[in-house]
């Protein structure tokens, strides 16, 4: 079944009768959701079904920060400041209906895509989760998310960018 490509809420999304099987997604949706996505804690993406437009599935994206000294990710530590920044990808739901049928694969290769454009501009080390369950860690572990021994999260590494070349001065060589 085809859906559509997330797209942030731009009003208040009606999550009553949205059922991803996890109550705790659940009721973060229906009390938390649309306050996070209008006060700027978290961006709300949705993804619906192309036949009928029911909402199909969501998934949240925030900046956070990781602590240098609580991660066991050796690239994730090394050469980084005390407060490592990344993206949290924090709630991830698919109602009951569209499950087994990619959607979820679909909404984090999204938040992924989304997370490497803005490392572009920003710095972001990693897209971090933090899975419910081992089917989410086996999920997250199939699209390239590396968990570590003793540490609750997985990450996602953004790609290192080529840093500007200096000039002969030692200042950056910039053409306008």
């Amino acid at each position: 079944m085809p859906f559509t490509r997330p797209e942030r809420a731009r009003q208040t999304v009606d999550f009553g009768v949205f059922d991803c099987g996890a109550p705790q997604i659940d009721d973060w949706l229906r009390c938390h959701a649309n306050v996070s996505n209008r006060n700027g804690s978290a961006a709300l993406y949705l993804s619906h079904c192309a036949q009928n437009g029911e909402l199909a599935g969501v998934y949240t994206l925030s900046s956070t920060t990781v602590v240098r000294s609580e991660t066991h990710a050796p690239w994730m530590r090394r050469n980084a400041p005390i407060l490592i920044p990344t993206v949290l990808l924090g709630q991830l739901a698919v109602a009951r209906q569209f499950q087994h049928q990619g959607l979820a694969k679909a909404l984090v290769r999204d938040a992924v895509d989304r997370t490497l454009r803005l490392a572009l501009s920003v710095g972001v080390r990693a897209l971090v989760v933090d899975p419910l369950n081992d089917a989410l860690t086996s999920l997250y572990g199939s699209l390239g998310f590396e968990g570590f021994v003793a540490d609750s999260h997985m990450y996602f590494r953004m790609p290192k960018y080529p840093r500007p070349e200096a000039d002969s001065s030692g200042c950056c060589n910039t053409s306008l």
